[in-house]
């Protein structure tokens, strides 16, 4: 039997001679399972902020992006097209064209980016789910149709599914034709309807317009060659081990990059603020274990008496220091399950209630996911923390008031 523990026990549970001593060990483990909880929740909505803006991007950062390593395009037979499709892990593929071009309404104009794909792209970006208007198709039965960002069609006001009255006019800079010598000889126009609009998040309703890769293919003179290949993982693959895949069957003429890569800055900002919030609420829970040692000071003091009186039955100073450093450990645990339970707690209410909400946003309510990775280091990390502040000052206060002449 582990009697420090049982003397730790039955003092945590027991009634006191001072109130006081009941209401500090009462803040304290309030203090460690606020500070739990709050860890719980604060790391979860980061992680659910992150998982959506993952999937922000994703319709249009595929899991794998293929482009060459100089140079803006390349030929598609310069890629073993079969070969990369017949690799463990990979779902669909679609070659991409993506250049800027010069869009006109009526009198409405504005520059976009035309991200010319395969019909496959709109399966493999689940194009049907982000249609703000019209439908997800690159071919209406008569010929080539465009999807446009919401943002980018309201502004331009074109109607929808309209080739013949007010078509779309689509601009584009000639190859080989120098900017400082624009005229109108060195743009080429095409007119085309448009058979949908997207909403994924601002920047690309704004920004993109989707076209078929053969018609975008002419309007800039493209013929066979294309800017990049990109890849749709299945579901569960690992990203980076079809990454080295892809790179051992292309060689080194190409770049291979996950989505991560990619937008490498935005993901590392994620990262970072996470961590650094960590760090903050850490810091503030190491600063709120100094409750701990004002109960432990309390308790040695109303149970100064029992203590003499087992040091003068043979037990030794060390058995009275464990004793105590288990009540600091028990009010830590205490307050770290308790914390881990409220903070659960509120991220399930979140999720399943969606209690609060987010006005004008993507999403109507916090995003919130909780990652079993982060409750055991938030459990380690108290625990640590709970441990420095009931073991660290313990000699210190244990010569104080508990050895002979204290």
């Amino acid at each position: 039997m582990n009697l420090p523990l049982l003397f730790a026990r039955r003092y945590l549970l027991a009634k006191r001679s001072r109130n006081a001593v009941n209401i500090i060990t009462a803040i304290s483990i309030a203090v460690v399972a606020v500070v739990t909880a709050a860890m719980v929740v604060v790391l979860s909505t980061l992680n659910g902020i992150s998982a959506l803006v993952d999937t922000l991007y994703s319709p249009f950062d595929q899991d794998i992006t293929i482009t060459p390593a100089e140079g803006k395009t390349f030929p598609r037979d310069s890629l073993d097209l079969a070969a990369i499709r017949a690799l463990p892990g990979v779902r669909r593929t679609s070659w991409v064209i993506e250049e800027n071009v010069l869009l006109r309404s009526g009198g409405d104009q504005a520059v976009a980016t035309m991200k010319a794909v395969e019909p496959q792209y709109l399966a493999m970006s689940c194009m049907a789910d982000h249609l703000y208007a019209g439908e997800a198709r690159l071919d209406d039965g008569h010929g080539p149709v465009v999807i446009l960002g919401a943002a980018l069609k309201d502004g331009l006001h074109v109607p929808l599914d309209d080739g013949v009255l007010q078509p779309l006019e689509v601009g584009a800079l000639l190859r080989g034709k120098k900017i400082a010598n624009l005229s109108n000889s060195a743009f080429r126009l095409e007119h085309v309807a448009v058979a949908g609009a997207f909403t994924i998040n601002l920047e690309f309703d704004q920004q993109y317009m989707l076209a078929p890769i053969g018609w975008a293919a002419g309007l800039l003179h493209y013929g066979q060659e294309v800017n990049a290949l990109e890849v749709q993982a299945a579901s569960g693959t690992d990203t980076d081990r079809l990454k080295r895949d892809v790179e051992r069957v292309i060689g080194r003429s190409f770049t291979v990059k996950t989505r991560h890569q990619k937008n490498a800055l935005m993901y590392a900002t994620n990262a970072n603020e996470k961590w650094f919030t960590f760090a903050v609420l850490a810091f503030i829970g190491l600063i709120g274990a100094f409750n701990i040692i004002a109960s432990l000071t309390l308790m040695m003091i109303e149970k100064r008496d029992d203590m003499r009186t087992l040091g003068g039955m043979g037990v030794t100073a060390g058995f009275i220091r464990r004793v105590f450093f288990a009540e600091g450990m028990l009010i830590v645990v205490v307050g770290t399950v308790l914390g881990l339970a409220i903070g659960l707690g509120l991220c399930a209410l979140q999720v399943w209630t969606g209690v609060i909400r987010l006005e004008g946003s993507v999403v109507e309510s916090y995003p919130v996911k909780v990652m079993w990775g982060d409750l055991l280091l938030i459990f380690i990390a108290v625990m640590a923390i709970g441990t420095l502040a009931a073991g660290v000052p313990l000699r210190s206060l244990s010569r104080r008031y508990l050895e002979p002449g204290a």
